[in-house]
């Protein structure tokens, strides 16, 4: 199921994770910098982020187009069968309960890649969101 997994967080990278960021490059950063005295901080955010989507291209690329393709061809069925099956209410269900399980050597997956580019995101995105829930709420508090 890992391969399911890491498609999964391509949807929450593409689908919240890039909409937030560049939502926050709109409103809450340029807020910031009208309110804040050290400008080089909010510049370092937009910087982090600016690696963050190099590191979420590469962690998408590194799983191959056929391998996403395939998640949405079969996504909404897989989604269906799970909502009908006794694992609807586990946690950690089951995600291809209607196919055979995929052969790694046919996912043609860029494993170091995929763990460069990984490690990058949960690294520097936890350092981030720290931020962000710390240093970047103080200031725009101060109004």
């Amino acid at each position: 199921n890992v391969i399911w997994e890491l498609k999964e967080m391509v949807d929450i990278i593409n689908n919240v994770i890039i909409p937030h960021f560049k939502a926050e490059e709109k409103d809450v950063y340029p807020e910031a910098l009208r309110l804040s005295d050290d400008k080089s901080f909010i510049m370092g955010m937009y910087e982090e982020h600016n690696i963050l989507y190099d590191a979420f291209a590469e962690f998408i690329a590194s799983l191959g187009e056929e391998n996403l393709g395939m998640q949405v061809q079969q996504g909404d069925k897989l989604a269906r069968v799970i909502a009908k099956s006794k694992y609807s209410e586990v946690s950690e269900a089951p995600k291809n309960l209607d196919q055979p399980p995929e052969k790694t050597e046919t996912l043609h997956i860029n494993k170091e890649a995929l763990l460069r580019s990984g490690y990058q995101i949960i690294q520097l995105l936890g350092k981030h969101i720290q931020k962000e829930e710390t240093q970047l709420y103080e200031i725009l508090n101060k109004k």
